[in-house]
């Protein structure tokens, strides 16, 4: 029976990624894993299926986004756009193209993902996003994979100990930093519109709004914190909901400016004022907030920047990949505008 590429990554003690990357000819091996590799190929008179891997890579440099949702959805983002416009500046300058993948189902994502690894039809892998243990991350590193994380890593209690590269901004201090600018207005009842906890990056959210409102002394209120899809449907619905409780929100937090807007809908649609009645603070900075009504005050977070950080600091992993993993985190900053005002006395 013919060796197999599993076979090959057992004698040399690799991961199977390495072992495909070291047969597709990829620069980003070392030198003493390359001939450790290509001795196992020998011993065991491996021959890789030339015709299939012709036929995925392309002879192309090829770099795989994974998006983590469906992709009607993540191209509704803005906050996805930019980071990919950035992304993509850096790898064209590098002669890479991006090949976007994305599943709903984690498992599914995760095995389509290390196909395109294992084949050679990509040498490295961008990660937008992570879920709570998120299968995907765990493979990626235990094959040692050639990837950035853009975002907030899962199950990790110290994020700089984590063994992979990573970009990101502390959504934890950030939400936390915005929830207090509102009680820094004289807001007690503060409510909270979140996407789903499964994502590292809201859980991280939603963490520093229950900070900030314990450091403040006040009990978090439950019956003002809901969680909500991506549509705007969803939003309006739940704040509508929100709205109508008999103590009902002076404030709300949103964790991305769509939701921020979903908001402003639901209040105008009840006839109530913002910020008079109702003060609505987003993040992310979406465009749409400069020109919304009113405008709206928002947590600035450069995804542009983002983007062409992550993309070079995986470039630098293909170009030297005994680089030690980079942990970059990018600041963030408030942007006040006439969403938020002093509550009614």
């Amino acid at each position: 029976m013919p060796a197999t590429i599993k076979d090959v990554a057992r004698l040399a003690k690799v991961s199977i990624s390495t072992v495909s990357r070291v047969t597709n000819g990829a620069e980003n091996v070392s030198p003493a894993v390359k001939k450790r590799v290509l001795k196992a190929v020998k011993a065991l008179n491996y021959t890789p299926n030339v015709i299939a891997r012709s036929l995925e890579s392309r002879n192309s440099r090829n770099i795989a986004i994974v998006m983590g949702r469906v992709i009607e959805k993540a191209f509704a983002n803005q906050s996805f756009l930019v980071l990919l416009n950035g992304i993509m500046q850096v790898l064209s300058e590098y002669d890479y193209t991006v090949v976007l993948t994305s599943d709903t189902d984690k498992t599914k994502e995760m095995e389509h993902c290390m196909r395109l690894v294992r084949s050679g039809a990509v040498q490295g892998v961008i990660v937008h996003g992570s879920f709570v243990n998120d299968p995907l991350i765990a493979r990626l590193v235990e094959e040692d994979v050639p990837f950035v994380l853009s975002g907030y890593p899962p199950d990790f209690p110290d994020a700089d100990t984590t063994p992979f590269n990573l970009v990101s901004i502390d959504a934890k201090e950030s939400a936390r930093e915005a929830v207090k600018y509102l009680l820094a207005q004289g807001h007690r009842n503060i409510g909270l519109v979140h996407a789903p906890l499964i994502r590292s990056v809201e859980r991280c959210k939603y963490d520093g709004y229950v900070e900030a409102v314990t450091e403040a002394g006040l009990r978090v209120n439950h019956t003002i914190i809901c969680e909500v899809g991506y549509e705007l449907s969803d939003t309006v619905a739940a704040v509508k909901n929100m709205l109508r409780l008999r103590r009902r929100p002076t404030a709300i937090f949103c964790t991305d400016d769509q939701y921020a807007i979903g908001a402003l809908h639901a209040a105008a649609e009840m006839k109530i004022r913002v910020p008079e009645d109702l003060s609505v603070m987003g993040h992310n900075n979406h465009s749409v907030g400069e020109i919304s009504t009113p405008p709206l005050t928002t947590v600035d977070v450069s995804r542009a920047q983002m983007g062409r950080r992550v993309a070079q600091l995986l470039i630098d992993m293909l170009q030297d990949p005994s680089r030690k993993p980079q942990h970059l985190y990018l600041p963030t900053s408030l942007v006040v505008r006439q969403s938020v005002a002093a509550p009614n006395p």
